[in-house]
């Protein structure tokens, strides 16, 4: 097909399909509008085109450049864009579900808005890009380069995104359930109001970070490292941080409850009105700790050392202690077990 013969049939409204267009030069040309099934852009020029409410289903895009196209609100089903160079593009409300965009370039791209389900992203280059209040559902991001990029309110839903680079991302309310994240380097990230639950958060390094009011439930976050970081009422209710390093972070009004903290190092935190009810702080050190006012109900604190630590006002309800150490701190100021409660509960 020709492009006179294209233009033709995008003006007729015709449906293009099984048609090959690859090395075309269509670049600042307006395709919006058409239909395509089954048609072959390979290595065409698409800088500058104007694509926007256009329908592609299986067709191919391996290394095609559409570097600046305005592609809003586009519907790429089954797509294979590998290789394409989509750099500064508009993709804002774009539909890529099922689509192969392994080793694209989308640098400085806008995905606002846009929708990737089961989609592979696999060593896609998105630093600098604008994905917020995107939703990217079971896709694979090994090595995406996420550098720079905005995660604003973006959704990414049991997705894999081992050996991914989030350097100086802006996460901030974003949702990560149940995605693959061990080993990032989260330090001295802003990982604010981010939602974690479920996720694959093994051998992380957040050292300076701030998770302030970030919610960790449930997550696998062992060989963690957790140093030096803001996170004032973020939540790790049922979070596997055994033997992690939390020392000298600032947990106010955080929640442990039912975590995993055996052999965990909280030293020198600031835990105030913390929650560790009904958690598992077996061999855990809290030496130096602030838990002025929190609450460790029912935890179990076999062998735990509160060298130093301050526990005035503190809850130490029917907790487990036995060889705890709790040497030079302040326990006699703390509360223990309430029998009436005890009685209560049975």
């Amino acid at each position: 097909m020709t492009r006179e013969e294209l233009f033709e049939a995008i003006a007729r409204d015709d449906t293009i399909e099984n048609v090959d267009l690859a090395g075309m030069n269509l670049a600042g040309q307006d395709l919006s509008g058409a239909r395509f099934e089954g048609v072959s852009f390979k290595g065409a020029d698409l800088r500058g085109a104007k694509i926007i409410r256009t329908g592609f289903t299986g067709c191919a895009f391996e290394g095609a450049n559409m570097e600046g196209a305005s592609l809003e609100g586009v519907i790429w089903l089954r797509i294979n864009l590998s290789g394409a160079i989509l750099s500064q593009a508009n993709l804002r409300k774009a539909v890529l579900n099922g689509a192969d965009l392994s080793g694209a370039i989308l640098k400085g791209a806008d995905l606002t808005q846009a929708v990737m389900d089961n989609a592979r992203l696999d060593g896609v280059d998105l630093s600098g890009a604008d994905i917020s209040r995107a939703v990217v559902h079971r896709s694979s991001m090994k090595g995406a380069n996420l550098t720079g990029a905005n995660l604003f309110k973006s959704i990414f839903v049991e997705t894999d995104m081992e050996g991914a680079a989030f350097k100086g991302a802006r996460i901030f309310k974003t949702f990560l359930r149940g995605c693959s994240l061990a080993d990032q380097d989260f330090r001295g990230a802003t990982f604010i109001m981010a939602q974690a639950g479920g996720a694959d958060m093994k051998g992380c390094d957040f050292t300076n970070a701030e998770i302030t009011q970030s919610n960790f439930m449930n997550a696998d976050m062992t060989g963690a490292i957790l140093e030096n970081v803001k996170g004032e009422r973020t939540v790790f209710m049922g979070t596997n941080l055994s033997g992690v390093s939390l020392k000298r972070s600032y947990f106010v009004q955080s929640c442990f409850e039912g975590a995993n903290l055996n052999l965990a190092d909280l030293s020198e935190c600031n835990c105030e009105q913390a929650l560790f009810t009904k958690a598992f702080c077996r061999g855990a050190k809290f030496i130096d700790v602030n838990a002025t006012f929190a609450d460790f109900s029912h935890a179990d604190l076999t062998a735990a050392d509160f060298t130093s630590a301050t526990l005035t006002r503190a809850k130490l309800h029917r907790i487990v202690e036995e060889h705890t150490i709790w040497d030079k701190s302040s326990r006699s100021s703390a509360y223990g077990t309430d029998p009436d409660l005890a009685e209560a509960e049975g």
